[in-house]
């Protein structure tokens, strides 16, 4: 499997059937270059990321659907979503060109 997936989900892949369902966090490549003027304002600025984000999620949101998974949040301020996809997936969605990373959920802890 490729480098995009983390060691943490490594490891649940082995211990895992096959057939079962799993939560992952997809991480987006770095954002592309914008369709539109470059913003001016903090809100311009802020709505432009947030387009950017759909326009890059699209196509891995459509590859998790027909894969027989399902988006389950996304974060565009980190270019994140979380997804519950099947586990025979997950070496499809790491050579994704969308994708930089794939890993598991983790709790926040604190310091």
């Amino acid at each position: 499997m490729g480098s995009k997936v983390t060691e943490q989900l490594r490891k649940e892949l082995e211990k895992s059937d096959a057939s079962e369902m799993l939560d992952v966090v997809i991480e987006l490549r770095p954002e592309s270059e914008p369709q539109t003027r470059q913003p001016q304002t903090r809100a311009e600025k802020i709505a432009a990321l947030k387009e950017n984000f759909i326009r890059d999620l699209a196509p891995v949101e459509q590859a998790v659907r027909n894969a027989g998974g399902e988006l389950t949040g996304q974060a565009w301020i980190n270019r994140t979503v979380r997804a519950r996809v099947p586990i025979d997936c997950v070496k499809q969605l790491s050579e994704h060109e969308q994708v930089a990373k794939l890993d598991v959920p983790h709790a926040i802890e604190q310091d």
